[in-house]
């Protein structure tokens, strides 16, 4: 029976899959290079010593999930964002190739430049800032140099816990704050962490799968959004906003307007059932409201 390892375990999409391994009674080994948490092993992709998987068989799966993932941080940080995402993962990969190991890379919606949305896997990928870019360069490198190997794009995750602030929270942190503006026009992909890990260990199953997409259903509207947490939110009272358009947002690197993906090729491949996106909102504002202090 093959082996699952999970590269970044300790991460928020990663956390979920390993669990969902572990449920399923898998062989799975999940890593961490900052955040130390039980049963994972230590595993630094930067510092090139891959020795702890030389007993790698043929056939077994390794999950990419580890990398700087803050657009506007490595648009300041470009040299080490370079340094984790593409050259350090591209030297894994091929030692990965060597040991004939099967690779599913988790990429990103903002391979795309958000002029048009409802994005297929097909579609033509211009990212338009540099976290994008790096994605690309890794899913270009994939499909020249691997064999096998699956592209799962997603777009912005959702989870019940503390590990990574998603676009519902900092959205309720802006509306909390004077002269937040919400964009009318900018729409977006989200998914809760658990359908993205089924998707993610569904996409493993499949034999040359090359690219995926994992996202719910609805696309959102950051106006949408803003409205829905003033209305749920305990703390509604206090948030207020304008409206505008999404080019008067200042954000501090290219982001795309429509940066919503298709899914039709995951419920019809892999089966999967998304939760509901307006669900994911309202659970994750009761959340915020418990468990956050502003």
């Amino acid at each position: 029976m093959n082996k699952s390892y999970v590269i970044g375990a300790s991460g928020l999409i990663g956390g979920a899959l390993y669990s969902l391994l572990k449920s399923k009674s898998i062989d799975v080994y999940g890593t961490y290079s900052n955040n130390k948490e039980k049963e994972l092993m230590f595993f630094d992709m930067n510092k090139g010593d891959f020795s702890c998987f030389n007993h790698v068989d043929e056939g077994d799966i390794f999950y990419l999930l580890s990398a700087y993932s803050n657009p506007s941080w490595i648009a300041q940080n470009k040299a080490l964002a370079e340094e984790l995402n593409y050259k350090s993962t591209i030297k894994f990969i091929d030692f990965l190739n060597v040991k004939k190991a099967k690779i599913i890379f988790m990429s990103s919606v903002e391979v795309f430049d958000g002029s048009k949305g409802n994005y297929s896997e097909d579609d033509k990928p211009n990212p338009l800032n540099f976290y994008g870019e790096l994605k690309l360069r890794v899913e270009k490198y994939l499909t020249n140099e691997c064999i096998d190997f699956t592209i799962v794009r997603t777009g912005w995750n959702v989870g019940l816990n503390k590990k990574s602030r998603c676009v519902i929270q900092l959205t309720y942190e802006t509306l909390l704050q004077r002269n937040a503006k919400m964009a009318v026009d900018n729409f977006f992909s989200l998914s809760s962490i658990e359908d993205t890990a089924e998707g993610l260990y569904r996409a493993s199953l499949q034999k040359e799968l090359r690219k995926i997409h994992i996202c719910s259903d609805a696309i959102i509207s950051r106006l949408e959004m803003a409205k829905l947490l003033k209305n749920i939110s305990t703390k509604g009272v206090d948030m207020h906003f304008s409206e505008c358009q999404f080019i008067d947002i200042p954000y501090s690197e290219p982001r795309g307007r429509v940066n919503d993906l298709n899914n039709q090729l995951s419920k019809e491949l892999l089966g999967i059932k998304y939760s509901n996106a307006k669900k994911i909102i309202k659970e994750k504002i009761l959340y915020l409201d418990q468990n956050f202090l502003f």
